[in-house]
């Protein structure tokens, strides 16, 4: 009885372990991942994902894709093909904007302003407050 106890206290010691240092992550990328985007589409920045305290504890994750449709073709698609549900935290916006809490900042990456469509890049950014 005593090693069964001790063996559920292990195992659980580990599960919050693994879920404050990487878990947490899971739900964004599935949520970033499993978007239905438009075929043209293709992915210029991997998903990054960061949480943050500097306002208040939000999980924030970022993706970067460039849509040959442009910026309002592919921001129609996306929330046309996708349920509401996954949506819920889901933002797009053009990659050349600012924002305060932005992972890919466009303002410091070179290569984004020597493209001659900076037009269709994309930024899917997922923001949760808690």
């Amino acid at each position: 009885m005593k090693n069964t106890s001790r063996k559920i206290v292990l195992l659980i010691t580990i599960t919050l372990l693994f879920y404050i240092l990487a878990g947490w992550k899971i739900p964004v990328i599935w949520c970033m991942e499993s978007l239905n985007l438009p075929e043209d589409s293709r992915t210029v920045y991997r998903t990054k994902i960061q949480i943050s305290d500097v306002y208040w504890l939000h999980t924030k994750g970022e993706k970067v894709i460039r849509c040959d449709a442009g910026y309002e073709a592919a921001k129609a698609y996306i929330e046309e093909h996708n349920s509401g549900n996954i949506l819920k935290y889901i933002d797009i916006y053009p990659y050349g904007g600012m924002s305060d809490l932005a992972i890919y900042d466009s303002q410091n990456d070179e290569a984004f302003w020597q493209q001659p469509d900076q037009e269709n890049y994309i930024v899917i950014s997922y923001l949760r407050k808690w």
